[in-house]
């Protein structure tokens, strides 16, 4: 089903589709110049960009990791599952829901202030609940802050979590064996030699298990609390680590900006934009699949080429992408979330680029490939360096020099 892109007027931001139901498309299909899938398309009008940059700079004063909406409401959630009484869940911040974090953060050993709240702390709270809810409490029969700490303790000892959250969609396919159809056989006959050996599977054939990013950046918040915070300049003595947790890091911002977008999409339901999402990662997973086989100005080409075939606005692509990067991330599906990162890139958002390189670096999403990852990172702190605009931790002014010198270090 195509999606049909309607341009907002006024200060309305909205999005409509043609039908009731999205038709799941083959990747990278094009018909009459709009992609086939479900890419969410919506365009912000000069006043609603405004209305955002009035927003921007007015609201959305909280600290690092302590949100104002619907993430506000995501912690409430989690402390009060955990036991820590955030009171009612409303998405307010307010001092019931800070004192809970205070009795968080002594119970987990970081350092208290319920007026800041990092994001290594609130994502290792917010994957917990996730695990627990997936099937962490049936498995373990814990409940409250015990249940916590368990999470916390397979975590650290690298045990494979019970049931980290994975989209349905976009879920491996298992590696079945073939049977092949036996003759009937009397109770006291065996299948012969010869015949079971049709029943080899092929190792390919079904895909391969894919690591979780989602409890990769458990185990380095765990790791960033045990080392007391995050790796500076001055402390730096594993490049390789500091590189893994600002990608982490990298992670968070990009997922609450997308929560932001979220807010302001009007006419969808969360399932519908996350199966619209999902539809568009299956669109991009050639472009995904040929970042490990081509140079950064050739995976750029191509996916630059691939937006201007859609015939959407830039927009409309850049915003889409954005809201289906924080999903792809809060869902475990590479596809969507590498996809959407190459095509911010593609747009002309270059700090998105370093994304694609801890990717690359970390083989999440991609086959590993070091030397294309700095490649990736090389290009996206030169473009901070002559004055793009820095999307992740715009604040922290010391952030790319750190990036670039665990670079260095860790090749």
């Amino acid at each position: 089903m195509i999606i049909r892109f309607i341009t907002t007027l006024g200060i309305a931001l909205s999005l409509a589709i043609t039908a009731p139901q999205v038709a799941r498309a083959d990747a990278g299909e094009i018909l009459g110049g709009a992609v086939v899938g479900g890419v969410i398309g919506y365009a912000i009008g000069k006043e609603q960009g405004k209305k955002q940059s009035s927003r921007s700079t007015t609201t959305r004063t909280y600290r690092s990791g302590i949100p104002s909406t619907s993430q506000g409401a995501q912690t409430q959630t989690a402390l009060n599952y955990f036991g820590y009484n955030a009171g009612r869940v409303d998405g307010q911040v307010g001092g019931g829901t800070r004192a809970a974090i205070e009795r968080y953060q002594a119970s987990m050993g970081y350092p208290v202030n319920g007026y800041d709240f990092p994001p290594y702390q609130s994502d290792f709270l917010n994957q917990a609940y996730y695990w627990a809810t997936s099937g962490g409490q049936a498995a373990t029969q814990l409940s409250g802050q015990p249940l916590l700490f368990a999470y916390r303790q397979q975590v650290h000892s690298g045990a494979a979590l019970a049931a980290a959250p994975q989209p349905q969609a976009q879920a491996p396919a298992p590696i079945t064996p073939v049977v092949t159809a036996q003759p009937e056989t009397t109770p006291t006959e065996a299948p012969t030699e010869t015949a079971s050996t049709g029943s080899l599977p092929s190792l390919f054939a079904g895909g391969t298990a894919r690591p979780s990013l989602a409890n990769r950046c458990s185990a380095v918040m765990l790791q960033t609390s045990t080392n007391g915070g995050y790796t500076t300049l001055a402390n730096m003595s594993d490049p390789d680590f500091a590189l893994s947790e600002q990608f982490c890091l990298a992670r968070s911002y990009a997922m609450a900006r997308g929560e932001e977008l979220i807010q302001d999409i009007q006419g969808l339901t969360p399932d519908q934009i996350s199966t619209q999402c999902a539809a568009f990662g299956d669109t991009l997973s050639p472009q995904v699949v040929a970042l490990s086989l081509s140079s950064k100005a050739d995976a750029e080409s191509q996916m630059r080429k691939f937006a201007l075939d859609t015939g959407l606005s830039p927009a409309d692509l850049s915003a889409t992408s954005k809201v289906c990067l924080s999903l792809g991330y809060r869902q475990d599906n590479m596809d969507t979330a590498v996809g959407s990162a190459l095509m911010l890139v593609a747009l002309g958002e270059p700090a998105y680029g370093e994304l694609v390189g801890h990717h690359l670096r970390e083989g999440f999403g991609v086959q590993e490939r070091q030397d294309l990852a700095m490649q990736w990172y090389d290009a996206s702190l030169s473009a901070l360096d002559a004055g793009s605009q820095a999307v992740f931790l715009p604040s922290q002014t010391d952030r790319p020099q750190l990036l670039r010198a665990a670079m260095v270090q860790a090749q």
